[in-house]
């Protein structure tokens, strides 16, 4: 947690993790953000240090997958956060509606051996996907346009933080962006899942009054995030953005990240700015 500090979207990658477990108590549905920009800028980087919250190298999963093997995973990670990196590797004719049926929380209803629907599978997560396009973009590659509800259930957020060092704005001695990530990387394969772990039992813990409490403080974080002359596409996921924001000073007080308080909300600011530009 320590390399987070100062670099918001490392810090936004982690409170998002912090954000899955509390998506129900929040009374959100599934949605999630999406990290686009260019190769090497260390997107993949900010999804293994969000996957290393709850798991080793195999809770970072792929987009390439069939539908069945998204239903899959979607239904797997309920209640937690979905980590799926490289959006391009899903086929673009595809990709609105596989986006869409995440964020729907329920999958594909089919028929069972005797013609009678088979229960379908159902999940409440927030995803983090990473790719060098972005959702609009990968479909206008076959030739489909985005519906506002797609676009708005996946938020297309620049990876870039805008320091000329990729995702990175604060280095913590390393010689640059790329001696971080691999720093990165090595420790998130080494030291994993236990912050996860010590998150799930605080929360287990302290249910008494969590669902009031988590809305109060949404509610005054939503208020401070979106802009009062903000356009309804913004004031509807302003409350998404509230969470993960939340979710991380939650976590900070609970004594699990070393950071200073009101870090994980600047870091939600941030990235939010970003987006709205």
């Amino acid at each position: 947690a320590a390399p987070c500090v100062g670099n918001s979207r490392l810090l936004f990658s982690v409170s998002a993790a912090f954000a899955g477990p509390l998506m129900r108590p929040a009374g959100l549905d599934s949605g999630g953000f999406h990290w686009r920009g260019d190769s090497s800028c260390g997107k993949t980087t900010a999804l293994r240090v969000a996957a290393s919250v709850y798991g080793g190298r195999d809770y970072l999963q792929r987009w390439r997958a069939t539908d069945n093997g998204l239903e899959a995973m979607a239904a797997q990670h309920c209640d937690a956060v979905l980590c799926l990196d490289e959006l391009a590797q899903l086929d673009s004719r595809v990709a609105g509606e596989s986006a869409y049926m995440l964020a729907n929380g329920q999958g594909k209803s089919r028929a069972g051996r005797t013609g009678a629907a088979r229960p379908r599978s159902t999940w409440r997560i927030l995803g983090l996907s990473a790719g060098e396009v972005g959702l609009a973009e990968h479909m206008a590659e076959a030739g489909k346009r985005t519906r506002a509800g797609q676009e708005l259930r996946m938020i297309d957020l620049p990876a870039d933080a805008g320091a000329g060092m990729g995702i990175f704005e604060e280095l913590h001695g390393h010689a640059n962006g790329g001696a971080l990530s691999q720093h990165l990387t090595r420790t998130a394969e080494t030291t994993f899942g236990t912050v996860g772990r010590a998150w799930l039992e605080h929360l287990t813990g302290n249910t008494e009054g969590l669902v009031r409490t988590l809305r109060e403080r949404m509610d005054a974080t939503e208020a401070e995030l979106v802009p009062v002359s903000a356009a309804g596409q913004v004031q509807r996921v302003g409350r998404r953005f509230a969470l993960v924001a939340v979710a991380g000073e939650m976590a900070t007080e609970a004594g699990l990240t070393g950071w200073t308080t009101g870090a994980a909300t600047a870091a939600v600011r941030r990235c939010m700015n970003a987006w709205i530009e």
